[in-house]
């Protein structure tokens, strides 16, 4: 994801083919004349790089209107609830406690008791990261995320961390209930539970570069990505 993070807001809107010059509407203009529709799907655009192309469009698939924008989340896998009825992950990611995502419909911020809102012609949804304290003005976040490769694809998964100032690569990974680290705090002994083999290993990654033992003191700044990937040696 790299300088997918690199923002503190993450966030997509849903735009209508009569906004001009966009490649993605006319893929959908001629979707909707190809099959016969008297009336525009919705489009999603994104206005960064938190989410891919290929989400983007699997997402245009369902948020159209005439559905509710809970079903269209819901049935396009891509985003899952939890049982209270809030967003729990979208595309494979999961936020802190400390964060909420939170939606808008035309701008306006809905609650999760207005996630079965029927979407209409023209209307534009957004998803961003927000505080779950509503005193909290910034965001400040670092990103962890998890990749078991080829050898372990079940554990993959990024989540979203509070940024506690002055904190280093150890006290983000020491923070977590799912990473077990070595004795002597220098190496990953276990990732949700799984222990890599001798002809495995963990790579530690913070930006995209790789660290070594001594990396684990290496100190955060907000938005930085740490990625654990399992390799084979």
């Amino acid at each position: 994801m790299g300088n997918s993070f690199k923002k503190a807001i993450a966030f997509i809107a849903a735009a209508m083919v009569l906004l001009a010059g966009c490649d993605g509407v006319k893929s959908k203009d001629a979707a909707a004349v190809a099959s016969g529709e008297g009336f525009s799907p919705i489009l999603i655009s994104e206005k960064d790089d938190f989410f891919s192309q290929d989400t983007i469009r699997d997402l245009e698939k369902y948020l159209e209107q005439g559905v509710t924008i809970r079903e269209g989340l819901k049935n396009s896998g891509i985003v899952t609830f939890a049982d209270d009825g809030s967003i729990h992950s979208i595309s494979q990611v999961s936020l802190s406690p400390a964060f909420t995502w939170g939606i808008e419909l035309n701008d306006k911020k809905l609650g999760k008791d207005k996630l079965d809102t029927v979407l209409k012609e023209n209307d534009e949804l957004g998803i961003s990261i927000e505080p779950t304290d509503p005193k909290t003005k910034e965001v400040q976040y670092s990103v962890l995320k998890i990749n078991g490769g080829t050898i372990m694809p079940s554990i993959s998964h990024t989540y979203i961390l509070p940024y506690a100032e002055n904190e280093n690569v150890r006290d983000m990974l020491t923070s977590t209930d799912f990473i077990e680290l070595t004795l002597n705090k220098r190496m990953v002994h276990s990732v949700k539970g799984y222990v890599s083999k001798a002809v495995e290993k963990w790579v530690i990654k913070v930006n995209g570069k790789e660290l070594t033992e001594d990396g684990f003191d290496m100190r955060l700044s907000p938005l930085d990505e740490v990625e654990i990937r399992l390799d084979r040696v």
